[in-house]
């Protein structure tokens, strides 16, 4: 498709400069605007495909995220409200990564929009914002927001019906209603827990919260890892969940039980009780005027081992990516700087957009995590040809993916000693290393026609 196609060349570029010409901008806002052409259909397309690639595994990720898309030039009742009362929708899909270690992106299986019609309430006169339905009238209402998360395990595990999958999710997941829906299915899954402070039970009847059964338990094995500095947040809710650190150097030790727990009196139609293991991580001697690291694990996966453990903690490590991927929509292709205001047209683009957010991100990873593989497993032979030839980067003969992308990075204006190159600047590399490769096939066929003449 010729306007996907242009938009993954030039992402940060708006939709008049990426085309090439008059005609293929009024193709490209016909095919936005045509009432034809939807989320759905778009996705089931490149769904099929992500299936496909995904098949080259034994086993993969599938990893859940819902991430919110602003539109400041929008209308809020044209394309809904967030709970800002600014304009813009909640984008939830679901990541596909090899679960071989190589966190190799294979696309996206399932994507969905949630839109809230009304603004977020005032706060009264006393001050006070008005009360949050309560879980039993909730659990009642069939369209609630919270069944995305049950709704995007299921189908991206019939779109992936060939493999064996384990769905990754954060706190926003931890919920009795998932747990249950998802076990009733017979789905695998790691979910981070949100709530602490739920009442469960072992196997020798001793109960308590989750989080007092977690600390309860012997260590069982401990992990050095390297903590990434992050930056505060200006969103109170977001430096609340992940508040500012310096980078460091973490001692880690994990343990694990099986616990069960019971099902609210609220919800229908689910198992009375759920058996799931608990991995518990916590750091040890967290340096002073820092906040501790410590995750609770719900997952099916076996925990009988220290292998097993540190199986499940590095699939939910995974789920990094998918916030590299919204990173990659918004900022790489500048999805919400586009300027389109009608709430079908935004979907349509969302379509078009993630896979190439996909492939960006694909660009990146390679570069951290297969480093030493051949060239050839990113890049085409044309495009190492041209680096060989064009690129300011000298490439060794038989090159390296660390090699190639370092070379391409060259192209998009990264100086060496400024570090590994990211995402944003290989994509930049990579437009020129395009438009090249286009010239260079340009003039071949023009080589061959001369000759046969």
């Amino acid at each position: 498709m010729l306007t996907v196609r242009r938009l993954a060349e030039s992402p940060r570029s708006s939709i008049p400069e990426a085309m090439g010409s008059e005609a293929e901008l009024e193709g490209a806002y016909r095919l936005l605007h045509n009432k034809h052409v939807t989320l759905e259909k778009l996705t089931a397309a490149y769904g099929d495909a992500t299936a496909a690639r995904a098949r080259e595994a034994e086993c993969v990720l599938a990893i859940h995220d819902t991430t919110t898309c602003e539109f400041s030039h929008a209308s809020p009742e044209d394309v809904g409200y967030l709970s800002t009362g600014k304009a813009g929708f909640m984008a939830h899909y679901s990541l596909v990564v090899a679960a071989d270690g190589s966190r190799r992106p294979f696309g996206v299986a399932h994507v969905e929009a949630l839109f809230r019609s009304r603004p977020p309430s005032r706060p009264s006169a006393k001050g006070r914002k008005e009360r949050n339905v309560c879980g039993p009238n909730s659990a009642k209402n069939p369209e609630r927001e919270s069944l995305r998360w049950l709704r995007g395990f299921v189908l991206a595990s019939e779109r992936l019906k060939d493999c064996a999958v384990v769905h990754i999710a954060d706190r926003e997941g931890d919920s009795y209603a998932l747990f249950g829906g998802a076990i009733q299915r017979q789905l695998r899954f790691v979910i981070r827990a949100r709530l602490g402070d739920r009442r469960a039970r072992l196997k020798d009847g001793s109960q308590g919260t989750v989080k007092e059964l977690a600390r309860a338990s012997e260590g069982v094995l401990t992990r050095e890892v390297m903590l990434s500095r992050r930056n505060a947040s200006s969103a109170p809710r977001e430096k609340k969940g992940h508040p500012p650190r310096d980078a460091r150097v973490a001692q880690l030790s994990f343990s694990a039980t099986t616990v069960e727990l019971q099902k609210p009196r609220y919800l229908e139609s689910l198992p009375e009780t759920v058996t799931l293991n608990m991995v518990h991580v916590h750091e040890e001697h967290a340096p002073e005027g820092e906040d501790p690291i410590e995750w609770l694990l719900f997952t099916t996966e076996p925990v009988a081992t220290s292998a097993d453990i540190e199986a499940v903690v590095d699939m939910y490590r995974t789920r990094w990516l998918i916030e590299e991927c919204n990173k990659a929509l918004k900022t790489g292709c500048r999805y919400e700087d586009r300027q389109l205001e009608s709430r079908e047209a935004l979907l349509n683009l969302l379509a078009m957009t993630l896979p190439i957010a996909c492939e960006l991100l694909w660009l990146r990873s390679s570069c951290r995590t297969n480093p030493g593989q051949p060239a050839r497993q990113v890049l085409t032979c044309v495009q190492l040809q041209i680096l060989h030839a064009l690129g300011s980067y000298k490439l060794p003969s038989e090159p390296t993916v660390h090699d190639a992308l370092w070379a391409v990075a060259s192209l998009g204006g990264h100086i060496r000693s400024n570090g590994e190159p990211g995402w944003l600047i290989l994509h930049r590399g990579m437009a020129k290393l395009l438009a090249y490769e286009e010239g260079w096939l340009a003039r071949e066929k023009v080589a061959g026609l001369s000759i046969s003449r």
